[in-house]
C-alpha cells in the first residue's frame, strides 16, 4: 500500500502557527499571572539577627522625584541603614548632587554610601524603536547593582552578599527597571534556588530585596505610568491622598496604601 501526505496549504500552516502562538502565550501569561500574585502576598519576613547591618538602596530621579525623596529621607533615621545605595541615571548630576549634600549634612560618621549611575532607560525625544534597546541596557545595569557588581559599586566585603534589604522609589523610570530586576532574581532563588549572576547556592533568601513604592504627591486622583505598571509588582505601594488609596492591579492582589502627606 502506498501512502501520501495531502499538501499543507499556506493557511493551514498560518492557522496552525497562530493556535500555536495563541495556546504558549496564554500559558506564559498564566504563569506569569500566578507567580506575580504568589510573589505579591506572600508573607514578609520581619525577623532580622540582632544587631544585622541594614542594606538600604534608594531610587532618584530628576528634579521633582528627587526632592520629594529627599524630604522623605530627611524625616527617617537614617542611623538605621548602615549602608546606603543611591542610583541615578546617567546625565542627571542634580539628584547626584542631592544626595552627596543629604549624606554631608546628616554628618554619618561611617559615610557608608555609594552613588551609582546607570543608563537611561529612556532618553528625552528617542524613538521608541531603540528605546527598549536602552531599556534593556538599563535593567542590566540594576541587576548587576542589587548583586553588589556594578563597576561604580565599592561595597564593604560584608555588604557584597546580602543583597539590599529595602529598596525605596517614588517613581521615576529607572524604578521600573530596579524593581522588576529584583522581581527576577527573587523568582530565581524561588525556582532554581539560585542566583545566576553570583552562581552561588549561598546567596540569602527571597526575604531581601523588599521593594516600598511611594506615589508621588502630585498625583491626586490617577496613578502615574510608572504606578500602574510597579502596582503589582511592589511589595509596599503608599499614596499619598485619599482617592488612591484601595487600588490593586487585579483581584486578590495587595491593595495600595493611604499614607497622608509624606513630603509636606
Amino acid at each position: 500500500m502506498h501512502f501520501s501526505l495531502a499538501p499543507v496549504s499556506f493557511w493551514d500552516l498560518a492557522l496552525w502557527l497562530s493556535v500555536t502562538i495563541a495556546v504558549l502565550g496564554a500559558v506564559i501569561g498564566l504563569v506569569i499571572f500566578l507567580s506575580l500574585e504568589i510573589a505579591h502576598n506572600s508573607p514578609v519576613h520581619k525577623c532580622r539577627p540582632k544587631d544585622s547591618p541594614v542594606h538600604l538602596l534608594v531610587v532618584l530621579g530628576s528634579g521633582g522625584h528627587t526632592a520629594e525623596m529627599f524630604y522623605m529621607l530627611s524625616r527617617m533615621d537614617m542611623k538605621r541603614f548602615a549602608y546606603r545605595t543611591y542610583v541615578v541615571s546617567s546625565g542627571d548630576n542634580f539628584s547626584a548632587g542631592k544626595a552627596k549634600e543629604f549624606e554631608t549634612e546628616r554628618a554619618c560618621s561611617d559615610n557608608n554610601y555609594n552613588i551609582v549611575t546607570v543608563p537611561r532607560a529612556r532618553r528625552v525625544h528617542q524613538s521608541y524603536l531603540t528605546a527598549p534597546f536602552t531599556t534593556l541596557q538599563c535593567f542590566w545595569a540594576c541587576l548587576t547593582i542589587l548583586c553588589g557588581l556594578h563597576p561604580d559599586q565599592q561595597l564593604p566585603e560584608k555588604y557584597r552578599s546580602p543583597y539590599p534589604d529595602l529598596i525605596l522609589t517614588n517613581g521615576p523610570a529607572t524604578a521600573v527597571c530596579v524593581i522588576l530586576a529584583a522581581k527576577l532574581i527573587r523568582f530565581l532563588h524561588c525556582v532554581f534556588g539560585f542566583n545566576f549572576l553570583l552562581r552561588s547556592s549561598t546567596t540569602p533568601p527571597v526575604s531581601n530585596l523588599r521593594t516600598i513604592y511611594v506615589e508621588s504627591w502630585a498625583r491626586v486622583t490617577k496613578l502615574s505610568t510608572s504606578g500602574v505598571l510597579l502596582l503589582p509588582l511592589a511589595d509596599s505601594f503608599l499614596v499619598q491622598w485619599p482617592a488612591l488609596a484601595g487600588r490593586r492591579a487585579w483581584w486578590g492582589m495587595k491593595r495600595t496604601k493611604y499614607a497622608g502627606w509624606l513630603v509636606i
